[in-house]
């Protein structure tokens, strides 16, 4: 497949080179790896480029400087109020009238998996369910897989707590805006989040390619 797609990309017109980017490296608090095909129109006569890894990662408590506690409304966003001047920034809050909605879509207390957790610590990959990781607070989160939205499934798991990310940090982790907004059950949204690109990760990539043709000007305008 591999192959397929770089000779037909050359065969278009373009010069193509690919690289395995991971978005921990690319401003993501998130372990994800992507493979990333940039090709330019060979009558331009400029060579692609892929962006250079960035000298710093974010953890998951930058992504979430308030994790304990935090709850999300039906559409997935977080509950928040205006900075009242004695904090850096805007304040997760919890959400009594979502919390029984978020602990159901997310605990993992009830099935096997959640009893393995226990035995976890932060940072901890599990050796009977090899796919089960609890993440760790000071470090990027494990890749989120497409196919782990069920609780009952192994999968990256909250540093302290027995349940699975709620929607809207995971939004954070994959470097989605709180505002946007995703339809469809808990899993079907954590699917689409788990097979996405992060935007951070493509604007990086994005600011590469226009460096390279010399528009980056015009980019940083758009």
């Amino acid at each position: 497949m591999f192959l397929e797609i770089l000779a037909g990309l050359k065969a278009c017109g373009y010069r193509v080179k690919c690289k395995v980017l991971d978005a921990q490296w690319l401003g993501v608090p998130q372990q994800r790896q992507r493979t990333i095909f940039v090709g330019v129109r060979e009558d331009l006569n400029k060579e692609p480029t892929h962006p250079k890894p960035l000298a710093y990662r974010y953890s998951i408590r930058d992504a979430l400087p308030w994790i304990i506690g935090a709850t999300q409304d039906p559409k997935g966003q977080f509950g928040v109020r205006k900075n009242d001047g004695t904090k850096p920034s805007w304040t997760i809050t919890t959400s009594n009238a979502y919390a029984n909605t978020v602990e159901a879509e997310t605990s993992i207390k009830r099935f096997a998996v959640g009893k393995e957790a226990k035995k976890l610590a932060e940072g901890e990959q599990s050796k009977k369910y090899m796919s089960l990781i609890r993440s760790h607070r000071e470090k990027p989160s494990p890749c989120i897989l497409a196919s782990h939205g069920s609780p009952g499934i192994a999968s990256v798991i909250h540093p302290t707590e027995q349940r699975k990310f709620a929607i809207a940090e995971i939004k954070r982790l994959c470097a989605f805006p709180d505002d946007f907004i995703l339809t469809g059950s808990y899993a079907q949204q954590w699917e689409r989040l788990g097979n996405s690109v992060p935007p951070v990760m493509m604007s990086y990539i994005a600011r590469s390619v226009a460096t390279a043709l010399g528009i980056e000007r015009t980019l940083e305008t758009t």
